[in-house]
Order: structure tokens, then sequence, then C-alpha cells
């Protein structure tokens, strides 16, 4: 299965050894769940993992590298309803990649597509994600 991952899932994941977001990223090789995310994404992260303690940090080297990183999509034939634009090249990297499943924590701006398909990416939580998959 491919999971790209937001950025807000990523810093989750690295932030809490307790939250969904790490252990999805912690069983994903057992799973055979491969791991994706965007440039913009792990630009995102790396702009705001400074403000993790050092566990943090040492913890987003180490997804950093299980993570498969795709370059920025920008633009798309498919039209979107997106209000909030930081989340347009998430979205979008996302569609270009194909994954399953795009995982997010971002309940505000992408509120109206969550546990959703949107051109065939399903759009959920680490915790819907995991409740979907038996695991919840």
């Amino acid at each position: 299965m491919k999971i790209f991952l937001d950025s807000s899932v990523i810093l989750s994941a690295c932030g809490s050894t307790k939250s969904l977001s790490r252990l999805i990223t912690e069983i994903a090789g057992e799973r055979r769940w491969n791991l994706f995310s965007a440039a913009y994404c792990r630009a995102e992260t790396g702009k705001n993992i400074i403000k993790f303690n050092q566990e943090g940090v040492s913890n987003w080297k180490i997804l950093e590298a299980k993570i498969e990183w795709l370059p920025n999509a920008l633009t798309t034939k498919r039209p979107l309803l997106l209000t909030a634009s930081k989340d347009k090249p998430v979205l979008i990297s996302a569609l270009v990649a194909k994954p399953d499943v795009l995982l997010t924590l971002d309940a505000r701006d992408l509120a109206l597509l969550l546990n959703t398909e949107v051109y065939g990416v399903f759009v959920t939580t680490p915790r819907d994600f995991l409740i979907r998959e038996g695991l919840g």
C-alpha cells in the first residue's frame, strides 16, 4: 500500500513516541506500507523540526530515511477547491504520486476532504486510517 504523508503527520511521528503517526511509521515495513511524501513536505518539516527537542530531531533523521521523497507537483488538470494555499502543493503532489491514501492531521484546512476519496486518493487521519485497517 502506498501512503502519502503530510508534513503534519511527519512532525507528529517525530515529536511523540505515543502518536498514531509514529505507530504508522514504525509498523510500515512489517505491514508492507510504502511511505511517500513530497519535497515540499520535507522542507516544511525541516523548517519546523527545529522547534522540537533533540529526541524529535533525532527521530526526524531516522524517519527521513524511511520516506521516499517525490518531486513537488504544482499543477493538475483536475479542479481542486482548497482555501489554504499551503495545502495545494501537498494535495497536488499526492494526486500525482497516486498513493492509496493521504494521511494528514490538518483537520481544519482539509475538513471537507477528510474520509473522502479525491480522484482516487483516500484522504484521512492516522487514527481513521488505523481503524480502517483493523488496527484501531
